[in-house]
């Protein structure tokens, strides 16, 4: 029988074998440049999805991609609202207003 803490730490090892540090490094390089992260994730053979499973895993990876996507939104949109995650914002207050939504 599997014990929570070892479920846990099978996730954590999955998602670091198959999103390592410098895979992470790069997505997060590519960000500061002003690539979209579905752009970014593309050019290194992810998906966004695996991204954003990948940040929800791996705190400290989440925590630095949240930072990166909010210095690097376009001051311009409605952040916090679905309008700006429809015009493709992925910050943390954007996602969160789509998951709201639902």
């Amino acid at each position: 029988m599997s014990h929570p803490i070892d479920d846990a730490e099978q996730l954590i090892a999955n998602a670091e074998e198959e999103f390592p540090p410098p895979l992470r490094s790069r997505l997060i390089a590519k960000l500061r440049k002003g690539e979209h992260i579905d752009d970014a994730a593309e050019d290194l053979g992810m998906t966004p999805q695996q991204v954003f499973s990948a940040a929800r895993i791996l705190a400290s990876f989440g925590d630095q991609l949240d930072a990166t996507l909010t210095a690097e939104r376009d001051p311009d949109l409605p952040h916090g609202t679905v309008t700006g995650f429809n015009k493709r914002c992925r910050c943390p207050q954007c996602r969160a207003a789509v998951n709201r939504r639902f």
